[in-house]
């Protein structure tokens, strides 16, 4: 006898020396004004000492002492006078070129640069471009009207000794001075003047440096002006200035009110020279550091302003200053200003302020925080606490939705001072505020927004594919992401507020979470994108609720989180049972029972989908080949042909069996159904095989054959 079964079924899917008297034969005369001092009884006269050094004794500060005009070599009286001064140059030639700015003079010498600078350009302005390294020993130089000097990646170099004398020099009113393209200071010709690259002694002197490479030992002060209201400096590309010498040194910017830092230009300054105690000095000082600028200073100076000060740090600009301990000027104190010092930072700028002396001391500078990326003060050491008598005053003036945070690190690790700092908020920060702590910052913290969740159902799948699709600050630095995914809401209330968050924080698997996950981000970037994502498996069917936190390291030493956010996501019913692709068969040789060993080939249904599934055999048809001597009965009647037939199901994993039967061709069948778990479960997998009795009489081959019909239904969970 042999039965063979048909078909399954498939269901759904950041000082000022006063003002030079402009004279005819351009003889300048230099009137003493007065240099910044810190109090204390060592006198700060520029002067060609081998070093400078001076103790912290006190904040206090006073004007220094007036340098005499006597101590500044006169100009020559005379033009053969002062030719004498210049290194010997054979047979000078005329500049090639007509001055303008499509055919600037070439020069290759010093006599050359000296003709074209005396050539009247009418009103316009003269364009002078270097073709070679330029040598000079010589003062006064003057500029007279206004001129592009483009060094075309030349030097000019100073082969004199006069370090307190001007050299390059400007008396006239109302013109604009441009030097590019040009570095100053070599191995060989180390040496400059402490009246800087241009000696400004006029008003209206609008002075331009772009692309300048300056590294100076003796006579190292790169800017001198004479404080004149409308006198401006401004600085565009790429800049070095590196000042460290052990005589006739200064400040980086001496006499300059107005000093601004060009759209996306990159300044970086060292300055560990003698004579003067500031880096900026100027009378009511506005610095500016514009769009996407960067200024990077490092210097032993007391100060950073001599003076009172504006600093404007403008839409994602870069500050950032670095009291140092030096050989040529050496003081511990660390002071930002001497008098008022506001500073203004935009947003997504970045102010950041170290000290490897003393702790900051000094007048307490206010800071108008408008959105930045992060304004941080922090000590060099970890064992030094980063303030001492300074309190920084720090004011929110933006009305951003972001989170700002005022926290701090101290030897008992990251903890924070202000938790929120709201718009219109101030606070001061005073050492005892952070536990006299090495470092605090003013930032926002990281945020994300919701998780995206898609589901992906399909043979042996149910899953959902979290990932992270915006985040800010665009600086994040992220190396984790967590995600929890739970089968309810884990807090009450608003999201956003504290009580929620910590709920969520807090919850595990005893509040609903099914998984954890954590995301380790190898690039530390903005945590976006497909390294954000992850794959929950093997989930039952429906609705989930993902949360997501990213974790912030932009700023060093400090660890931030996001706040918690949600989003529900569905898995919908995947239903899917696989019968094996072949028949269901027995051959039993004789008369009476049959089982699992007369089947002739292993025949297996399993479920592919994502919930508990049951399959219930609702009828049986008997096909056209079956033998019509052959009848199913639920007991033997006749004994004539008769069969008792069951379908057993075998689970695989607990061998738990299910019988269907006696199974007759009653339409429906009321038969137990089959349960079978979801794919990654156990008891996934049945095996099915017939077993009966046969009444005989065999006096030949029979052939039973019926078509099985299944109804397929997935069981709900929730």
């Amino acid at each position: 006898m042999k039965l063979v079964k048909g078909e399954g079924g498939i269901v759904i899917k950041k000082a000022i020396k006063a003002a030079a008297i402009f004279l005819a034969l351009h003889i300048l005369s230099l009137p003493a004004w007065a240099k910044e001092v810190a109090a204390s009884s060592y006198s700060t006269q520029k002067s060609s000492t081998s070093s400078y050094v001076l103790e912290e004794t006190s904040t206090d500060s006073s004007e220094e002492e007036t340098v005499s005009s006597s101590e500044v070599s006169e100009p020559p009286v005379s033009e053969s006078a002062s030719e004498a001064a210049v290194e010997e140059e054979p047979d000078s030639r005329a500049a090639v070129g007509s001055g303008i700015a499509d055919n600037p003079y070439l020069v290759t010498t010093f006599q050359e640069l000296k003709d074209v600078l005396n050539i009247a350009a009418g009103g316009q302005t003269k364009y002078i471009k270097l073709e070679n390294d330029i040598v000079y020993n010589a003062n006064w130089i003057s500029i007279n009207q206004s001129t592009v000097i483009d060094g075309d990646g030349h030097a000019l170099l100073y082969s004199g000794s006069n370090y307190d004398t001007p050299q390059f020099s400007t008396g006239a009113n109302n013109i604009d001075v441009h030097y590019k393209n040009l570095s100053f200071g070599s191995s060989t010709y180390p040496n400059s003047s402490w009246y800087g690259i241009l000696y400004t002694g006029s008003n209206g002197i609008r002075f331009t440096v772009e692309n300048v490479n300056y590294h100076i030992q003796n006579g190292s002060q790169p800017f001198w002006g004479n404080n004149g209201s409308s006198n401006t400096l401004t600085f565009k590309g790429k800049n070095q200035f590196y000042s460290s010498g052990r005589s006739n040194g200064g400040e980086f910017i001496e006499g300059f009110r107005t000093v601004s830092f060009a759209e996306d230009s990159d300044t970086t300054v060292y300055n560990d020279s003698p004579n003067a105690t500031g880096v900026f000095y100027s009378t009511s000082q506005s610095v500016t550091v514009e769009k996407r600028a960067s200024l990077a200073i490092e210097s032993s100076k007391d100060y950073l302003f001599y003076n009172s000060a504006v600093l404007n740090v403008q839409e994602q600009a870069k500050f950032s200053y670095k009291k140092i301990r030096g050989t040529n000027y050496v003081s511990n104190m660390a002071t930002l200003c001497t008098a008022a010092l506001t500073m203004n930072f935009d947003e997504a700028s970045i102010g950041h302020f170290t000290t490897n002396a003393n702790s900051f001391s000094g007048s307490n500078p206010t800071i108008n925080a408008n959105a930045p990326d992060s304004i941080v003060f922090d000590a060099a050491s970890t064992s030094k606490q980063v303030l001492s008598s300074m309190s920084p005053i720090f004011k929110r003036v933006d009305t951003a939705a972001a989170l700002y945070k005022l926290a701090y690190l101290s030897a008992d690790g990251q903890k924070t001072y202000v938790p929120k700092v709201n718009s219109g908020a101030s606070y001061s920060v005073a050492s005892r505020n952070i536990d006299d702590g090495y470092s605090f910052v003013y930032a926002p913290m990281p945020s994300i927004d919701q998780p995206t969740a898609a589901p992906v159902t399909g043979p042996d799948i149910s899953s959902l594919e979290v990932q992270l699709t915006a985040a800010a600050p665009a600086t994040t630095s992220s190396s984790n992401v967590r995600y929890k995914l739970a089968n309810k809401r884990l807090y009450s209330g608003a999201l956003a507020e504290d009580t929620a968050q910590d709920s969520i924080q807090n919850a595990d698997t005893t509040n609903g979470v099914n998984e954890v996950a954590d995301i380790v981000l190898t690039n530390h970037s903005l945590p976006v994108g497909a390294e954000t994502n992850h794959s929950f498996t093997r989930l039952l069917a429906g609705n989930y609720y993902v949360y997501a936190q990213a974790d912030d390291q932009r700023i060093a030493g400090y660890t931030f989180e996001s706040l918690w956010q949600e989003t529900v996501a569905e898995v919908p019913p995947y239903v899917l049972i696989q019968f094996s692709n072949k028949a269901l068969a027995f051959d039993s040789p004789k008369s009476g029972p049959f089982g699992k060993e007369q089947n002739l080939e292993e025949y297996t249904m399993r479920n592919a989908g994502n919930l508990p599934t049951e399959i219930r055999l609702k009828e049986i048809t008997r096909k056209a080949e079956s033998s019509p001597a052959i009848s199913l009965v639920e007991q033997f009647n006749t004994k004539q042909q008769e069969v008792i037939l069951s379908l057993i199901a075998e689970k695989v994993d607990s061998g738990t069996r299910v019988t269907l039967g006696p199974l007759t061709e009653k339409d429906p069948l009321s038969l137990t159904p089959v349960l079978l778990h979801p794919f990654w479960d156990t008891d996934a997998q049945a095996a099915l095989y017939l077993a009966g009795d046969y009444s005989g009489p065999l006096t030949e081959p029979q052939t039973l054959s019926y078509r099985f019909s299944f109804t397929i239904s997935g069981v709900p969970t929730n």
